[in-house]
């Protein structure tokens, strides 16, 4: 009886025994997985197909809301400068004003005009594509997000029944080892109990290495979805009103 304990001792200091009961010996509980390792492998093969087209879409979408947002400065600038030239006019509406210095005002407030005009079409077809990219980015974003919990999900499903499966294997060492050093009678058998332990944990911790390699490494997340919402709504708030050209000044009455 004091041979088995010291064995028992030695065997728990090397880490060959995961308890020191039968009921240490429980089976990890963890459901088996509901996917196989093929079936994961062609739904990871259509994800990194997928997050290749997203990262593209990504890049191009990173374009488009530069380009709207130069659309946007633009026209800004062409609204401001209609509408200084605006004040300028109006500020000169009068009869101390000569002809020929109103008309240089009036010329240069008609050319503000016609580039914040130019800026409105353009703006305005910005506007069109961009809120289509919006929508088109969105939608990817969503897509590519469920795409990954999906395949995510499958993995952990993987991983686990390896666990458990390596977890049983340890388990049913044990067991044995447990059995056979209980009816061993001589040194030679208990000896033997432990080399099929040592054994059974050596091919077990194999056996999961190996599976774990055949998943390959993990899936790659989606990058974090571009904030973009911000350029739009701040511009809609100050949207500017068209200036009302103003009429040339009433001609002095003097004589």
């Amino acid at each position: 009886m004091k041979t088995k304990r010291i064995i028992t001792a030695t065997l728990l200091s090397a880490g060959l025994i995961l308890g020191t009961t039968s009921a240490a010996f429980a089976v990890d509980p963890t459901p088996a997985a509901t996917v196989t390792l093929a079936t994961y492998n062609t739904q990871l093969a259509t994800y990194n197909a997928s997050l290749v087209a997203f990262d593209t879409a990504t890049a191009t979408f990173k374009i488009q809301v530069a380009t709207f947002g130069t659309a946007v400065q633009t026209y800004k600038t062409a609204y401001n400068s209609a509408l200084e030239t605006y004040k300028a006019v109006l500020k000169a509406h009068s009869p101390a004003t000569s002809a020929a210095e109103y008309a240089v005002l009036v010329a240069a407030y008609n050319t503000a005009m016609t580039a914040y005009n130019s800026a409105t079409v353009t703006y305005k077809a910005q506007l069109s594509i961009y809120q289509t990219a919006v929508q088109s980015y969105n939608a990817s974003y969503q897509a590519i997000t469920q795409s990954y919990k999906v395949v995510q999900g499958m993995r952990e499903q993987l991983s686990k029944a390896i666990s458990l499966a390596f977890n049983t294997a340890i388990h049913n060492a044990n067991a044995a080892f447990a059995l056979a050093t209980e009816s061993a009678t001589t040194a030679v058998q208990k000896a033997a109990a432990v080399t099929t332990r040592q054994s059974a944990v050596v091919t077990a911790t194999a056996t999961r290495k190996a599976a774990l390699d055949a998943l390959g490494v993990k899936p790659v997340k989606p990058a974090k979805q571009i904030k973009h919402d911000g350029i739009e709504a701040s511009f809609k708030a100050d949207k500017p009103v068209m200036p009302i050209k103003p009429a040339k000044p009433a001609k002095s009455n003097k004589h």
